[in-house]
């Protein structure tokens, strides 16, 4: 069914984001049952004894993720699941439940190597802990390694806060407030606001920096005078008129997007509320504006949280940060835990935190509280801390830590947990800003803390229900949703049939629409931020010829970085000598072969593969080639649509000098937005253009990312393939563009002096140099290579590091004299 871009009524929008979202549920209850079916085995290695009483013992455990297609196996962060161990036989013990939660290493002060990028999860025995003795090395490998499955159970979570949020503006369980249905209204509509809202009155202090700048303090001002003229339009006429309290502000690629957010969250917190403009009546007069930012993402909550405590710190500010995630395990965890001591005494809390809160005092027992507040803290540290800051005020926790924390208890007595969740409650409301994701605010949280401001960013890549979960939750001043819909759209799981008797999602294409790309046809939108900081030498002007109607503009017209030059001159050498002057060209590979297949639809291709990594190895050996911004080396990203080619290239990152590594990263284009790098390679992989690869949000995000310079490389068969020609609008308006700019060629991979021969004497060189090592490779006879030059007859251990460093580099720049260095460095 072809979606709706706007409504005449609420009701079509009820049904079709109704019916979907349900469906969407059984699609992800299917795929999730696939999954398991799979038995996906990984490497787990027991970290930390959380708790331990008499029938069970918690544990704290790692799992390496594997490779991307394991990683589908994985329950995600706060979601519920079993894991049970795989024994050699290839028989299992049984199924304990598992719960994933931040890797709290890096913040524990333990050095183990690799553990950070592992997956952490709890899990609670019911046996011997002895099965899971923790290592007693630092060292993680497979000697000290178990192999473990988990079966993941499908979350209603996610579906059940969307349609409680529709419910509740719909007047089926919980009345909203008139102005909370009012805002639902508009959102729908997008026309014929009730009312609106001008928050220069309702936060009188907002404008000062307008109108008396001598009031603000000169850090304040200081940012302020550092926003970009987009940026103090949107601040000084955005916020005057404001539809329902629905400000929408969509963003482009580096326009500074999240900076301008939180500075005016500071502004708006800089001094106290007065009294009359708060909504709030449990609020206390003359606080300062509390604000929920909200993401439908784990790590830009995380993000988010710990730029604002730097914002903070840098303006001297004293105001409490908790990120918040994973809310509904402290629930149902308890439930299962606790159910018989609750129905014996025949009361029941409706949240209840109490492990979760054991959890954290067990894990800071000993520790100095300076170890405890590098980072925006999650609400159970910040539950830990608040408990630190007022003990006074709860001597009932106090004594339970002190004779019963580590007694062989399995239940936790009623009374402390009624305790601790008024511990949690003092929390929440003592916080001054708090980020969280849609499905954690929906929760009872919504009556612990009451904000002033609701932000909702990347608000186009969540579904129009889950940007629903703000006003129906929620009755501030006003709602603020940001993002870009020009590169995200909402995710939906599938819109195939769900087994070969399934129904089709019908609303799948409806649910893909966000409200930003809605208000975008109804022309509700007032202002947009599109000066693009990131883009040097006009590298923004594709994407703004082809998606932003060419209102994306350069932010660095006045900033030229030495590296740009470099880079211009570098890829001119693709392009007959010329100098290129948008940093980007699109490559066709003379012969190339075609795409390796690799099973469910994903790809590789071995020849843009092998010719990509020796360009990042002469860019990374390069000493021209540095940050556009900063005084180090340059970076490189290398992106493809397949995983199978973003594996294939991390796997040759791996085959990179040591020290170079971290300059290189390869993405998928799906997990690339919020990355940038100095130099993007983008592999299209494929011989036929797809459906998939012609999506214009993920090419809007991939050719967004670079600073100084990009290379698209597509397949010369592509071009004349009957679907590019036909049915491939965004790709083929990529090559127009860059064939009608000049910036297309044809490159012969073998037309490069054998360069596939020097690469690898290329690394070697490199390598010995790394190690200060200049001895001959040949040194199985234990001879010392003499190889001499023709003019200056000195041996390569007689020169010095730093001539033979700049030698090597000539490798890279100087294509006249490449020959001659080539055979200079063959001996």
């Amino acid at each position: 069914m072809k979606p709706l871009y706007s409504f005449r009524d609420t009701a079509d929008f009820i049904d079709r984001h109704k019916t979907g979202t349900e469906l969407d549920f059984k699609a992800q209850a299917l795929e999730i049952d696939d999954l398991n079916k799979q038995s996906i085995e990984f490497k787990a290695w027991p970290l930390l004894q959380l708790r331990k009483t008499k029938k069970r013992s918690e544990w704290l455990f790692l799992v390496h993720p594997g490779n991307a297609e394991e990683r589908r196996g994985l329950p995600q962060e706060g979601g519920l699941s079993k894991v049970r161990i795989v024994y050699d036989d290839g028989n299992y013990s049984q199924s304990w439940d598992a719960f994933r939660v931040d890797n709290p290493v890096p913040s524990l002060g333990i050095r183990i190597p690799g553990a950070e990028n592992l997956a952490a999860f709890t899990n609670s025995l019911d046996c011997d802990a002895n099965l899971c003795a923790p290592f007693g090395s630092i060292i993680l490998d497979d000697s000290n390694a178990v192999k473990v499955n988990f079966y993941l159970i499908a979350s209603e979570s996610t579906m059940n806060a969307e349609l409680s949020a529709l419910d509740r503006l719909t007047g089926q369980y919980w009345g909203a407030s008139d102005r909370q249905l009012q805002a639902f209204e508009y959102f729908v509509l997008l026309k014929n606001p009730a009312f609106t809202v001008n928050l220069h009155k309702r936060i009188p202090h907002l404008k000062d920096v307008l109108v008396n700048p001598l009031s603000v303090s000169p850090q304040l001002l200081a940012r302020y005078m550092r926003l970009n003229a987009q940026q103090k339009l949107a601040y000084k006429h955005g916020f005057t008129d404001i539809p329902c309290g629905i400000c929408i502000l969509p963003g482009g690629p580096g326009a500074g997007k999240t900076h301008f957010n939180l500075f005016t969250i500071a502004m708006a917190q800089s001094k106290p509320l007065p009294k009359l403009a708060t909504k709030n009546k449990d609020q206390i007069p003359n606080e300062s504006v509390k604000v929920l930012f909200m993401v439908d993402m784990n790590s830009p909550v995380d993000d988010v949280a710990n730029r604002m405590v730097r914002l903070y710190d840098d303006l001297g500010m004293n105001k409490r940060v908790i990120r918040m995630k994973g809310w509904g395990y402290e629930i149902k965890s308890s439930d299962r835990v606790n159910a018989a001591e609750d129905a014996a005494i025949g009361e029941d809390l409706q949240v209840d935190f109490s492990h979760q809160f054991l959890r954290v005092a067990k894990v800071f027992v000993g520790q100095a509280p300076e170890t405890r507040n590098c980072k925006a803290m999650g609400l159970d540290e910040a539950a830990w801390q608040h408990y630190d800051n007022h003990q006074s005020n709860y001597t009932g926790i106090t004594e339970y830590l002190n004779e019963q924390l580590w007694e062989e208890d399995q239940v936790i007595p009623w009374k402390f947990r009624c305790m601790v969740f008024a511990l949690y409650r003092d929390t929440l409301a003592d916080a001054d800003f708090i980020a969280t994701t849609p499905v954690a605010a929906s929760t009872l949280f919504r009556g612990m803390f009451k904000p002033d401001l609701v932000y909702f960013d990347e608000a186009p890549h969540a579904r129009e229900l889950s940007n629903l979960i703000a006003i129906a939750n929620f009755d501030p001043m006003a709602w603020i949703f940001c993002g870009d819909y020009r590169q995200t759209q909402p995710h939906v799981s599938t819109d195939k049939a769900m087994g070969e008797d399934g129904p089709v999602n019908i609303h799948s294409a409806q649910m893909q629409v966000s409200m930003m790309k809605r208000a975008e046809v109804a022309h509700a939108i007032k202002y947009e931020l599109l000066i693009n900081h990131r883009a040097f030498g006009g590298l923004q002007e594709l994407a703004s010829t082809l998606w932003y109607s060419r209102r994306m503009v350069s932010g660095n017209l006045d900033k030229a970085p030495t590296s740009l030059t470099y880079i211009r001159n570098y890829l001119g050498q693709f392009m007959g000598g010329r100098t290129c002057t948008v940093p980007r060209v699109l490559i066709h590979l003379k012969g190339c072969g075609p795409e390796v297949s690799a099973g469910n639809k994903s790809a590789w291709n071995p020849t843009h593969a092998k010719w990509v990594m020796k360009r990042v190895r002469e860019l990374l050996f390069a000493k021209e080639f540095t940050h556009a911004e900063r005084d180090e080396p340059g970076t490189i990203l290398i992106i493809s649509p397949y995983k199978k080619a973003f594996e294939e290239y991390k796997e040759a990152i791996k085959g990179l000098p040591q020290d170079c590594r971290h300059r290189v990263e390869a993405r998928t284009v799906d997990v690339v937005q919020g990355h940038e790098a100095d130099f993007v390679f983008l592999d299209l992989v494929k011989t036929r253009s797809t459906e998939f690869l012609d999506n214009g949000n993920r090419l809007c995000v991939a050719v967004t990312r670079a600073r100084l310079g990009e290379v698209i490389m597509m397949h010369p068969e592509m071009v004349r393939s009957y679907t590019f020609r036909k049915k491939s609008e965004n790709l083929r308006r990529i090559w127009e563009k860059c064939n009608q700019d000049g910036q297309a060629a044809m490159v012969d991979p073998e037309d490069e002096y054998n360069m596939e021969q020097v690469a690898d004497k290329f690394a070697d060189d490199m390598s010995r140099l790394q190690l200060r090592d200049l001895k001959s490779e040949d040194e199985t006879d234990g001879s010392t290579d003499k190889t001499r030059t023709e003019e200056e007859g000195q041996t390569i251990n007689e020169k010095s590091e730093a001539a033979f460093a700049q030698n090597v580099n000539m490798v890279c720049k100087n294509e006249q004299k490449k020959q001659a260095i080539i055979d200079w460095l063959m001996g």
